[in-house]
């Protein structure tokens, strides 16, 4: 025993010099995702369903209800919560940037989540590294650091799956993961999918269960089942009765379910295409469900684990199967499930042995990929943050401005859909009238842009826009290029009335307007106009006069435009 007693002690040194060095790590690791999360909130490029959900947030804050007022194809939670934070904010060109370090509290709460569960499904160990690995995972950090709705509906589905692993299984437990994914339909309607998900999972492992002849308390299912429908009822039903008593139930449920579902976009090939990416996924997550089904010690982790495990693989069946278009946001509430079953695999004997090395290195990994993947670029926002500063330059808040998403963010928008691709789908299907045009000469829209534009559209703008900044044009034509020969006349046609200038490219304009001098801003209503110019100024643009007042000119240094597919 005496001589034993050194290599005892030397043991105990060890593990707490181990303990220490990766709670070093950890502690590390973490800091500098919170630093990285800080950083890409400032640099990442921008998505153009965060802008869309800004929009919807301005919309609420300045009393527009959506759905009614303005179209979204979300559930409303997300964007209401956030309401009153951008109306503290007020309009700033640069509204996304707070915006994104708002969101960043629940990215947080996703990890929580995952180390609550790791911690109930393996041991405290486990929950922290798959708190911190799945943090790390490339897609998943630069999904949940944009301001978009699956940031809150990634962290209230795992706080339900967690409340839903708790043990024992209570009945006021299963009502509040139930009233958690009630709040997650609220943000997503894409939890049907999640929810349809787990009652599979949960029935296959009950059926299992039976049929190899287990005991199966099916009293307590069924309560606990009762109980756990209640829970998801309470804030749908709250969301319906909001709408309903402000007479928009018609408009969610057409935005929110009728808009999704569109004719002719399910085909088979689309399933086989996503089907190259879900086969060796599904073999992944089923061969780590059964490792870790098979080496968890107590029965009640071993079911835990098989309803994860089974919950995803019906996920992506489903996801895969049903849903018209997959996107990769669409993983964000999954990813850390999938990396909390890899990070309990890599406990099982001989794996457990190399755990203070791999798991270390495999979040280190993460985020090489990452830096490498998805480069930070100073510049990156720069262009659309031009865009959301020229128009709040250029108009006021009792203006029109035609954008495809509402990615100029504070104005109001005279056409009621957004211009995403189901949208554009149902256009080109004679579904939705593409009567744009007339939007814009009822509402006198001074601005607009071209992208995403249906061909109706598109040719109006050009007609009757003009290019003034990065994917920003208002109201004008080009009417005249280099010429020797004056005076010279031009006729066109004004389709949206306002007040115009006269605006030469160089030198002073000697010039008449429908046969009177030209010289102050002029008011010209719709219909056909002449224009006779006595001196060479080589081009010159009819422009709408406020335009002209801010300095703006379609003849100065302009980006070059991207009219091409949606970003």
């Amino acid at each position: 025993m005496i001589r034993d007693s050194p290599n005892t002690s030397q043991s105990q040194l060890n593990a707490g010099f181990f303990a220490r060095s990766e709670g070093l790590i950890l502690v590390s690791l973490l800091l500098l995702l919170a630093v990285l999360k800080v950083f890409y909130a400032i640099v990442l490029r921008i998505d153009s369903d965060e802008t869309q959900h800004l929009h919807v947030v301005w919309g609420w804050a300045n009393g527009f209800l959506p759905y009614r007022d303005l179209f979204d194809n979300h559930s409303p939670l997300f964007q209401f919560l956030y309401a009153p934070l951008f109306g503290a904010l007020g309009e700033r060109p640069d509204i996304l940037v707070p915006m994104r370090l708002a969101v960043i509290p629940l990215y947080f709460l996703c990890l929580w989540a995952v180390y609550k569960c790791g911690t109930m499904l393996f041991s405290r160990r486990v929950g922290i590294w798959s708190a911190i690995a799945a943090g790390a995972f490339p897609v998943f950090f630069i999904k949940s650091s944009e301001f978009r709705t699956d940031d809150l509906w990634a962290a209230l589905w795992l706080l339900s799956i967690w409340m839903l692993l708790l043990r024992p299984l209570k009945t006021s437990n299963v009502f509040l993961s139930g009233l958690v994914l009630g709040a997650c339909f609220a943000t997503s309607m894409k939890t049907i999918l999640l929810a349809v998900a787990l009652v599979l999972a949960v029935t296959l492992l009950v059926t299992g269960k039976a049929i190899c002849q287990e005991k199966v308390n099916w009293r307590s299912l069924l309560v606990a089942a009762m109980s756990g429908f209640l829970g998801v009822a309470v804030v749908p039903l709250l969301v319906v009765a909001f709408f309903g008593l402000n007479g928009a139930l018609p408009s969610l449920y057409y935005c929110t379910i009728q808009d999704n579902v569109l004719p002719g976009l399910f085909s088979w090939s689309g399933v086989w295409r996503q089907s190259r990416w879900f086969l060796p996924l599904g073999a992944l997550i089923s061969i780590l469900g059964y490792l870790n089904w098979r080496n968890l010690p107590e029965m009640f982790r071993r079911d835990r684990a098989a309803v994860i495990a089974l919950t995803l693989l019906a996920y992506f069946v489903l996801l895969a199967g049903f849903w018209p278009i997959v996107q990769t946001q669409d993983f964000i509430p999954v990813i850390p499930l999938i990396i909390l079953l890899l990070v309990g695999a890599g406990t099982i004997a001989p794996l457990a042995r190399y755990q203070l090395i791999s798991f270390p290195l495999f979040v280190g990994a993460e985020i090489i990929v990452l830096l490498s993947t998805f480069p930070p670029r100073g510049d990156a926002m720069a262009d659309k943050l031009s865009m959301i500063s020229n128009v709040l330059t250029l108009t006021t808040k009792e203006d029109f401005v035609m954008d495809a998403k509402g990615e100029t963010v504070f104005r109001r928008r005279p056409f009621y859909y957004v211009l995403e691709g189901v949208t554009l789908r149902r256009i080109a299907l004679g579904l939705i009238k593409d009567d744009i045009p007339e939007r814009l000469i009822a509402t006198r829209a001074p601005v607009a842009t071209l992208l995403r534009m249906p061909p109706r559209a598109m040719d109006f703008i050009r007609h009757n826009y003009v290019q003034v900044a990065f994917r920003t044009c208002v109201l004008g034509k080009i009417l005249a290029t280099q010429d020797e020969n004056f005076p010279k006349t031009y006729e066109f046609d004004v389709a949206v009335p306002e007040r115009y200038v006269l605006l030469p490219k160089r030198g002073p304009l000697v010039a008449t307007l429908d046969g009177s001098p030209f010289g102050a801003a002029r008011f010209l209503q719709t219909g056909h106009h002449r224009v006779q110019v006595f001196a060479n100024t080589g081009r010159l643009a009819l422009i709408w006069a406020r335009a002209a007042e801010k300095h703006f000119s379609p003849f100065g240094p302009i980006v070059k435009d991207e009219f091409g597919p949606a970003d």
